[in-house]
């Protein structure tokens, strides 16, 4: 989900450039195409049989016989018989709706205010400065030595403010990677739960726009995953 609650965060492709090669057949003619020259059907079984030996061999070899070559045969025979069991979530629903990103949301707009009027006031408190500066050195009523001395150290408040701004700006970035680390060990901790229920083999994010672009909505369990989810979490946090 992360690119998600990071984003998400937390997507790159490549094209691929094929170029068709024409190929020319031509018939054979003469002696070469003698009607002599049948496969033997039982020959092109028998290689045929062979070969997949072969493959299944190179298959074992390379993947790892024994416990991880039985695996990838149940998965491929639990494929076959089509008894492979998959639901999604939505993740735009999830970040609408659940409660926990509403507080956090909420939690983390709040803190942005503060800080940017944190900033906001300092901005203010140096453009009065510098206007009073600039309006004593337009009557002369300070000597250029004294001119010379406030604007260095206007020059330094404002530094400080933009130092500020961007300690500020460092600080909602990581808690907003914060937020989203725990909204996704939220989900994924509440989907091991309700899985030993369900017996899912897989439960996949779809998000519009990312890696999954169609799902059958009869594989939807956003609804049930947000009704228990908000129920734990109001259990937990209601009266907080």
């Amino acid at each position: 989900m992360t690119e998600e609650l990071n984003n998400s965060a937390e997507n790159s492709q490549a094209d691929e450039l094929v170029t068709p090669i024409a190929e020319s057949i031509l018939p054979v003619t003469g002696p070469s195409a003698s009607a002599n020259n049948k496969i033997n059907p039982l020959l092109l079984t028998l290689n045929l049989v062979m070969l997949a030996g072969i493959i299944i061999l190179y298959i074992l070899h390379f993947t790892g016989a024994g416990s991880q070559g039985s695996q990838i045969a149940g998965a491929v025979a639990k494929a076959n018989k089509g008894s492979i069991s998959v639901a999604f979530i939505n993740n735009d629903s999830i970040f609408k709706n659940y409660e926990l990103v509403k507080r956090m949301r909420s939690e983390f707009d709040e803190k942005g205010k503060r800080l940017e009027g944190e900033v906001a006031a300092q901005q203010k408190a140096f453009e009065k400065d510098a206007a009073y500066f600039q309006e004593q050195v337009a009557k002369k009523a300070i000597s250029d030595q004294s001119a010379q001395e406030i604007y260095g150290q206007l020059q330094q408040n404002q530094q400080k403010i933009y130092d500020l701004r961007d300690k500020y700006a460092a600080e909602l970035q990581q808690s907003q990677m914060d937020m989203n680390e725990a909204l996704i060990d939220s989900v994924m901790n509440f989907l091991h739960r309700y899985n030993e229920k369900y017996k899912f083999d897989y439960i996949l994010s779809f998000t519009k726009g990312g890696n999954i672009l169609y799902a059958n909505d009869t594989l939807d369990v956003t609804v049930d995953v947000l009704k228990e989810l908000n129920t734990e979490y109001l259990i937990k946090h209601g009266d907080k």
